[in-house]
């Protein structure tokens, strides 16, 4: 059942991409939806492609190189602490650098290029951190 769910998002993934890529080649004017900023909007329906891709192959490739003995082992209340540990070390820088950066984006006005390629930056820092936390905390169990 997770394998599928995670071939779904892998999908659905690559499809955003795709359709991100052509509303950008031939423009997204041609949905009829009036969005304010219509340059943004191959973009963020790009990214929202690319976030799943990553999240789905990153899971995947995980759950196919665990041996019978990680998955007991990942069950253990010790790595169980460890996973949260992680989580909630990311999710403070988080909330630091988006508490951080949105005064700054109200100070702009509204949100130009600039402040939504910052959001989508901070994004894949908060990630690469949970990832760097997780290892580290691997190490000193």
């Amino acid at each position: 059942m997770k394998n599928k769910l995670l071939w779904s998002m892998i999908i659905v993934g690559a499809l955003l991409i795709i359709a991100g890529i052509i509303l950008g080649v031939v423009g997204a004017e041609i949905l009829n939806i009036p969005f304010i900023r219509m340059d943004l909007v191959p973009i963020g329906v790009g990214f929202c492609g690319v976030m799943l891709l990553g999240s789905g192959i990153t899971e995947l490739v995980d759950e196919k190189n665990k041996t019978k003995e990680q998955l007991i082992e990942e069950k253990d209340e010790r790595n169980i602490e460890l996973r949260q540990n992680a989580k909630s070390k990311a999710f403070d820088l988080m909330i630091n650098l988006f508490g951080f950066s949105l005064p700054a984006l109200a100070m702009f006005g509204y949100m130009n290029e600039v402040s939504f390629f910052s959001l989508i930056a901070l994004y894949f820092i908060c990630y690469a951190y949970y990832l760097y936390r997780l290892k580290s905390n691997k190490e000193i169990m």
